[in-house]
């Protein structure tokens, strides 16, 4: 699982013909703690010469990640346990073979099949950050697509920027949205959810949009005349080797839909319904029926009488954060297992080898917020803070919105964790565009779109393992997706930057 729209371990590019030494890329957290040192020397530096900066002691500067990681606890937890739900799922192949049936139920229809897949996947990019969890699906589609006459860049673009898309216009996603709001709230800022709920299904949209109607227009060529395809004469042999008739047949005969995948399945769609109907302000549209039967006490603070929603965790559906989500999925991942007939030491398994692929992103929450916490103890994000809102004193939405558009598309291909990326930087922007006066929540849409366009195209991404089962090499790729994604951009410029002289 992958926080949505990230990579927490950038890929290993592989080996050119000849045997020329691979290239690898150093890691996000490698960056990560590099970026925390280098802070710490800065407030040393800087505390000689600009008032308002205190240095950094050497304990300090290496207490700091354990406090980051106390500081994003709930945060971390959740992001195991949601993981551990993920891999009861997986061991049962549920994910899979529903896809797999849906591809079979679909065969002669495919364009409505890539149109249908994407909108699964946006979906699920936009509340969930559903993106490393996409590569099998790569092959998978590659296959049925193939087998229907196209070629195998249609099957890459339908799932890269289905999910993609999902992720640019995060809704209730809680690795982008969720750690955004929850790192504004640190530094006293409210941001309406809902506000940025209708900004994220606009940016979908749109994207969305966009996207389908590059690939259907490629797709429809290339379906008429194999000529017209992009692919090099060795990428076209390798798809034909890997996708013939006999790898579909036996790729749709091994993934078989049965009653207990099906019951796993929709108890997995379920735990996301709620879970997004729980982060959803259900209340700021006037809506209580998920209040129902519940009673402030005389302090105005606790529930007196909880409401039917809260028996659970608690909290009602519309108030939930972290925590909640937590406690609702461990439910959901022993449900799931049991009705999928795994017996006690299967869910055990499958619950850890889940939480065990989280446990990489868990610790990157924590890692990044280390910075934020040296920063703040320092009182270098105060100065930097002021130091910019005095440069971009006066200046209009028509110039920040672009320009923050840009610095987070340059950060997001460095950082490629979205948590991460969140955490350090909005308790900075955040408070900038507030002394702008612009509005929290069209920063956050900011930092969502431009973070989701670099997981298009930038090689820290984690799409370059779907490219190679695909076949498609990384340069044909960034080929094609050029204009898509500076189609994407500009609308999404648009987008907020509207939303920043609106509301």
């Amino acid at each position: 699982m992958s926080e949505p729209g990230s990579s927490d371990e950038p890929s290993i590019s592989t080996p050119p013909a000849g045997g020329a030494k691979q290239k690898v890329m150093i890691s996000s957290y490698t960056i990560l703690i590099v970026i925390t040192l280098l802070v710490g020397l800065a407030t040393i530096v800087l505390a000689q010469v600009v008032p308002g900066v205190t240095a950094a002691s050497l304990s300090d500067i290496l207490v700091s990640p354990i406090s980051g990681f106390l500081d994003g606890i709930e945060v971390s937890l959740f992001l195991l346990i949601l993981g551990g739900c993920l891999g009861i799922v997986n061991k049962l192949g549920a994910l899979d073979a529903g896809i797999a049936a849906l591809v079979k139920a679909l065969h002669g229809r495919e364009t409505v099949l890539i149109a249908a897949i994407m909108a699964v996947f946006a979906v699920m990019g936009s509340t969930y950050g559903f993106c490393e969890e996409t590569i099998p699906f790569y092959a998978l589609l590659s296959a049925t697509l193939y087998a229907a006459g196209f070629d195998t860049m249609v099957a890459t673009a339908a799932v890269l920027l289905g999910a993609g898309v999902g992720c640019l216009g995060s809704t209730v996603n809680p690795f982008a949205v969720g750690v955004a709001i929850d790192s504004l709230a640190s530094v006293g800022i409210e941001a309406n959810q809902a506000i940025v709920i209708g900004l994220g299904l606009i940016l979908t949209v749109v994207s969305y949009a966009i996207s389908l109607f590059f690939i259907l227009r490629y797709a429809n060529k290339v379906r008429r005349d194999k000529g017209s395809t992009i692919l090099s004469l060795q990428e076209q042999q390798a798809a034909e080797e890997a996708y013939g008739k006999d790898a579909v047949a036996s790729t749709q005969e091994t993934l078989e839909f049965t009653g207990k995948r099906k019951v796993a399945l929709a108890l997995f769609g379920i735990s996301f319904v709620v879970m997004i109907c729980g982060f959803i302000p259900w209340e700021d549209f006037g809506v209580t029926i998920f209040t129902a039967g519940g009673v402030w006490d005389e302090a105005g603070e606790v529930w007196a009488t909880m409401p039917w929603s809260g028996l659970l965790t608690g909290n009602p559906i519309g108030e939930w954060y972290f925590n909640d989500a937590s406690v609702w999925f461990f439910i959901m991942a022993i449900i799931i297992g049991v009705f999928g007939g795994l017996r006690e030491n299967e869910i055990v398994d499958g619950f850890l080898d889940g939480a065990a692929d989280m446990i990489g992103v868990a610790l990157m929450v924590g890692l990044s917020r280390a910075i934020s916490i040296l920063m703040g103890e320092t009182g270098l994000d105060v100065v930097i803070l002021d130091s910019a809102s005095s440069a971009l004193a006066g200046t209009s939405a028509l110039v920040f919105g672009p320009l923050s558009y840009l610095v987070y598309l340059g950060l997001s291909v460095v950082i490629t964790s979205t948590s991460a990326l969140a955490t350090i930087s909005m308790p900075i922007l955040g408070p900038l565009a507030a002394n702008l006066g612009f509005s929290p929540e069209v920063i956050i849409a900011i930092f969502c779109a431009a973070n989701g366009l670099a997981n298009l195209f930038s090689p820290t991404a984690v799409f370059l393992p779907g490219l190679l089962l695909a076949r498609v090499q990384y340069p044909t790729w960034l080929k094609w997706a050029l204009v898509p994604i500076i189609v994407i951009a500009v609308a999404s410029v648009v987008i907020t930057t509207a939303a920043l002289m609106v509301l």
